[in-house]
């Protein structure tokens, strides 16, 4: 199992959410096979996201397509504000 965090800042955790929500059906279509989106305490505009790939070949299609352009203007229409950050971890 992989597991990818996804951390960026959004302008509004609400509407943000409407918009994550609007495309979790995506998501399994892309190798997604579990999410959470988890916000900090100390700031809640600050948004950590879960996925977790069978494959890290899955995580790292994902990746690649998040880089495209197409994808981070939809992140930014989403209210991600500022860098997006992917980091992949193994699950044992």
């Amino acid at each position: 199992m992989i597991t990818l965090l996804v951390r960026h800042q959004v302008a509004d955790f609400d509407s943000w959410m409407v918009a994550y929500t609007a495309q979790r059906g995506q998501l399994a279509a892309l190798g997604v096979i579990r999410d959470a989106a988890l916000r900090a305490s100390a700031d809640g505009n600050d948004v950590v996201v879960v996925h977790e790939f069978q494959t890290m070949e899955a995580a790292e299609a994902f990746v690649a397509m998040a880089n495209q352009h197409d994808m981070q203007e939809m992140l930014k229409s989403a209210g991600v504000c500022g860098p997006v950050s992917f980091e992949l971890f193994t699950n044992f």
